[in-house]
């Protein structure tokens, strides 16, 4: 089922204006609980757009927990506009192949081989089903992820992408493989970026969750501050409702992702590299579904 959404055009004057309005918030705020020298938790829920209850259920938890919307799924547009209308913090979740096989569980992922002007056109199919990201990360993409041409076409094709932005969308690793360079290749090219610390519901047992979330209080306390994702699940949204109002007591700042975020290497953009024009050679036609 499809959720009918009136909304206004990816460029419209309206959207432009919602996007400079929720990052000048977010840096008016930004740097609270650095300035205490508190800790710092981000809280990312992945995967939405496909279970309306729960997803919504998401939704009511306090607005620092940001949320990452799949492109294709089924409800990506209305679930965009209800995050957009709590001036949430939301980012594309953008489906790539994974080991070993490469596949990936969208209709459509940007293949290895696709030039940086064909992930543009894809990137700009994403955004524009999630109206009102300001950031994007992987779901899954093992594979992808790990190849290092293939995630610098991916970050080249951004980069042009960005070029028709108010302002470049920030980069989060998933972290699916040890072997990813997405925030290296992200940082290096002038990007914003974080990376993953903890998943939280691998394993959605009580137990299992208790075990993860305190190693993410332990890394936010060592390093200053930690990135747990989540997904969905009703046994995550149980945790997550008895768990998020207790961080204070644990000495731990709940803070929304961009305040956590890396800023960009000190080093020369990779952009162009190679030509943004250089055919693909894929059979996929015309970006998205």
């Amino acid at each position: 089922m499809r959720v009918a959404v009136c909304l206004p055009g990816p460029g419209s004057a309206w959207l432009r204006l919602f996007r400079s309005l929720a990052w000048g918030a977010l840096l008016l705020s930004a740097g609270a609980a650095a300035a205490e020298n508190v800790a710092r938790l981000a809280v990312i829920v992945d995967d939405l757009g496909f279970r309306q209850a729960e997803d919504l259920a998401i939704l009511e938890l306090d607005r620092r927990v940001s949320v990452a919307i799949i492109p294709n799924a089924p409800l990506a547009r209305y679930m965009a506009a209800e995050a957009r209308r709590q001036q949430r913090i939301t980012l594309v979740h953008l489906p790539l192949a994974q080991g070993p096989t490469g596949e990936c569980d969208a209709p459509v992922c940007p293949r290895r081989e696709w030039s940086a002007e064909r992930m543009r056109q894809h990137l700009a199919w994403a955004f524009g089903e999630v109206e009102g990201a300001v950031g994007l990360n992987n779901h899954q993409g093992s594979l992808f992820t790990a190849d290092l041409a293939a995630t610098r076409r991916l970050i080249e094709g951004l980069k042009l992408f960005s070029h028709e932005q108010p302002s470049p969308p920030f980069i989060l690793d998933s972290r699916t493989s040890p072997q990813s360079r997405l925030a290296e290749l992200a940082g290096g090219s002038g990007f914003r970026t974080a990376r993953r610390d903890i998943f939280l519901d691998h394993d959605r047992s009580p137990e299992a969750m208790n075990r993860a979330w305190n190693a993410a209080l332990a890394v936010a306390r060592r390093e200053g501050s930690a990135i747990v994702i989540a997904h969905p699940h009703p046994e995550t949204i149980v945790f997550l409702r008895r768990s998020l109002p207790e961080l204070a007591a644990h000495g731990v700042a709940l803070v929304a992702l961009p305040e956590v975020l890396q800023e960009p290497a000190q080093q020369p953009a990779r952009y162009g590299y190679p030509a943004a024009g250089v055919a693909y050679r894929s059979s996929m036609a015309p970006p998205g579904p």
